[in-house]
């Protein structure tokens, strides 16, 4: 091989590793996912951002999640410690970074949810849940209102409505009880924003 061939070569090779690295570096989204039982409990602390918490078939916890500027996305930090029915997961992002996460998780699973501020949406998991934010809206698929032995739902600030229980509330300092002879608890509590409690089944 000539020189100027062997050169060629090594330049196109060079051009072709910058591409590369330009590419990882210009990547918005990351994922993490761990093996986790179906019926297990869940504890979430969450920095600021947008999430979908979602239930489905698979025994696993998997996080995926975004950002608006590739820069920030190294600053981004998610955590999932998995023992053997327990598991944490938690989230750390840096401010103003547009972070999206959805997270999936086992159909039956209990969960418990902190939220320091942003829009949640929890969907298609049987099973008990505690769940409080500061700031944001909130949407919870309940399923059937037969599935709950207690449920306790607050808002300070905003509108809080459930219908698979027939409540509509808006204002301050909104809140109701709710009993009945299913299998499950329900606490919500929102500082300010709206919370909607709702049964997916129902609206599709």
């Amino acid at each position: 091989m000539s020189s100027k061939v062997a050169a060629a070569v090594v330049g196109a090779a060079l051009v072709a590793a910058a591409a590369v690295g330009a590419v990882q570096e210009a990547r918005t989204s990351d994922a993490l996912e761990r093996p986790f039982v179906s019926n297990g409990r869940i504890r979430m602390n969450l920095s600021a951002g947008d999430y979908r918490i979602v239930g489905g078939p698979a025994d696993r916890i998997r996080v995926e999640w975004s950002v608006r500027d590739a820069a920030k996305l190294p600053r981004v930090h998610v955590g999932a410690d998995v023992r053997g029915a327990e598991a944490a997961l938690s989230t750390d992002s840096p401010g103003n970074s547009g972070f999206k996460a959805v997270v999936h998780v086992p159909a039956q699973a209990d969960l418990y949810v902190r939220l320091t501020a942003g829009d949640l949406r929890v969907e298609s998991i049987r099973g008990n849940k505690d769940i409080e934010l500061h700031a944001g809206d909130v949407d919870i698929d309940v399923g059937r209102a037969d599935d709950y032995q207690h449920v306790d739902a607050s808002v300070w600030a905003g509108d809080l409505t459930a219908a698979p229980f027939n409540v509509y509330k808006g204002g301050l300092f909104r809140a109701f009880d709710w009993s009945g002879k299913g299998p499950y608890r329900l606490h919500a509590h929102l500082k300010a924003g709206d919370l909607r409690l709702f049964s997916k089944s129902a609206e599709e």
